[in-house]
């Protein structure tokens, strides 16, 4: 029934276009978008938008629901992906040192339906076409359109999903979207708790449908979005400076903790903590720097 054929059709295109559209599937994947809103929480100037802070801090709570309910749908379907989407064939002019990473980027694991890429890019893109201020409205939502369909194509030239898997995605992306923006009203707590709950029905479908391998997955979910909750309910709304070093540092600090569950395979709770963790420094770090900065300030005046 998914088959409707534009996955074949796709399949016999040269080497260097197959090439082209597995890099711009990173457009899409989990790590480009938590790293893409996460500097754009910490960094974003009013330019951006009108309160940076809490439309970065709103767009990550929308990613963490779109990446849980991403996992509740397919652990309730269950569709495979196309036969070969574990294979991808090696372009001969590739350094052999990066076959594996290749590899990686251009083959699909796990259930196929619906498209995680497509919810993920609809509810990313599609946020920030709504929440932020820069263009006007209309172009915004012509360049996040672009990307969600880059990604899909993408995601079909590769052979790693059916029409019917990015179309679904879509649909999810936009309905979760709008049924979010709706409740949350501008509030990133209210979105983490929105995610939150969709995080908690991942969790029961992967253990009525008996998935353990998601387990993990779910469960960072779940502590990401618990602890946005309540880290941004407790930080303190003044706009605090975030250099881009203290930026870069501070993302990539809070993700070791989402890498270390998903590659370690550490089981339910310790990756509910490291969801947590890793969430916590994100949302906390503007308020930790501004502190930080606050008692050297202190320090100074006292020494002077």
């Amino acid at each position: 029934m998914r088959e409707l054929g534009l996955t074949e059709a796709l399949s016999n295109l040269p080497d260097p276009v197959v090439a082209a559209f597995a890099l711009l599937t990173q457009l899409g994947d989990v790590w480009f978008l938590f790293a893409t809103l996460g500097l754009l929480y910490l960094l974003a100037g009013e330019r951006i938008a009108s309160n940076p802070r809490r439309s970065g801090a709103l767009l990550i709570a929308l990613s963490v629901g779109a990446l849980a309910t991403t996992l509740a749908l397919k652990a309730t379907f269950a569709f495979p992906r196309p036969p070969n989407a574990g294979t991808a064939s090696i372009p001969p002019w590739l350094p052999p040192a990066l076959e594996a990473v290749y590899l990686n980027v251009a083959t699909g694991s796990g259930f196929g339906f619906p498209s995680g890429h497509a919810i993920g890019t609809t509810v990313a893109y599609g946020g920030a076409a709504a929440v932020l201020d820069v263009w006007n409205r209309r172009k915004r939502a012509l360049v996040a359109g672009s990307l969600v369909g880059i990604v899909c194509l993408a995601r079909l030239v590769l052979g790693v999903h059916y029409l019917v898997d990015v179309l679904a995605g879509v649909a999810v992306g936009v309905t979760y979207l709008a049924v979010t923006l709706r409740v949350a009203k501008g509030d990133p707590t209210r979105a983490f708790s929105v995610a939150a709950v969709a995080a908690a029905v991942a969790l029961v479908a992967v253990v009525v449908r008996g998935v353990p391998s998601e387990f993990g997955p779910v469960a960072v979910t779940l502590g990401a979005a618990a602890a946005g909750a309540v880290v941004w309910r407790r930080l303190d709304p003044t706009e605090r400076t975030v250099s881009v070093p203290v930026a870069a540092t501070g993302l990539a600090l809070s993700g070791v903790p989402w890498v270390a569950a998903y590659l370690g395979d550490v089981g339910l709770v310790p990756s509910l903590v490291a969801g947590a963790v890793g969430l916590s420094i994100l949302v906390g770090l503007p308020a930790l720097a501004g502190r930080s900065d606050g008692q050297k300030n202190d320090g100074t005046s006292r020494t002077a």
